[in-house]
């Protein structure tokens, strides 16, 4: 595990090969990015009212849900201490993700374009702050392992709320039997 010289982290770094095919992966899905790993912002790029918000809601994320603080302290007594301004970025996505952990930068990406209220904005960074812990702590192989992939994202549905009876009543998913094995294949 290699990090910053001096900043206590201890975020895992890709091989040469991992971190193209990481970063090919990142560009097609926060279009903001560039080949680079970093979003391309303009002069007025925070001045933008998405943006803003979904600063404002990360903010009381990380200041008031029990589960995300949670996964902050986890992490911080892992080696991998997390700063809001060095590992969170609000961008425009493709589609309808709302959210995803960009391995190749350790930095989660948070839709501000899909990210429509703050029970939302708690769900997604809950969900992303599992699988930054999972890179951190367990050291996932994100592009080759298929089993990695998917314990994490079992994972992070499951202590997220993603897999919550609310939230599939508002996707319109009204199963009750079986819901939980249904929802993790």
């Amino acid at each position: 595990p290699v990090g910053k010289a001096g900043s206590g982290e201890r975020w895992q770094s890709p091989s040469a090969g991992e971190q193209l095919q990481q970063q090919n992966a990142s560009c097609q899905v926060f279009r903001e990015r560039s080949a680079t790993g970093k979003p391309q912002q303009g002069f007025f790029s925070s001045f933008f009212t998405k943006n803003q918000k979904c600063q404002l809601m990360l903010l009381t994320t990380l200041a008031t849900n029990p589960y995300v603080k949670l996964l902050l302290d986890a992490m911080k007594h892992s080696g991998c201490a997390v700063k809001k301004e060095r590992h969170f970025s609000c961008e425009d996505c493709n589609g309808n993700v709302s959210g995803g952990f960009d391995a190749s930068s350790s930095q989660i990406v948070l839709c501000q374009n899909n990210i429509g209220n703050q029970a939302h904005m708690s769900r997604v960074v809950t969900h992303e702050l599992i699988h930054a812990f999972d890179h951190c702590r367990a050291h996932v192989d994100w592009f080759t392992n298929v089993r990695h992939l998917a314990c994490s994202e079992i994972r992070a549905a499951n202590l997220s709320g993603d897999c919550s009876l609310v939230n599939e009543m508002f996707r319109l998913h009204f199963g009750l039997k079986q819901h939980h094995q249904v929802k993790t294949n």
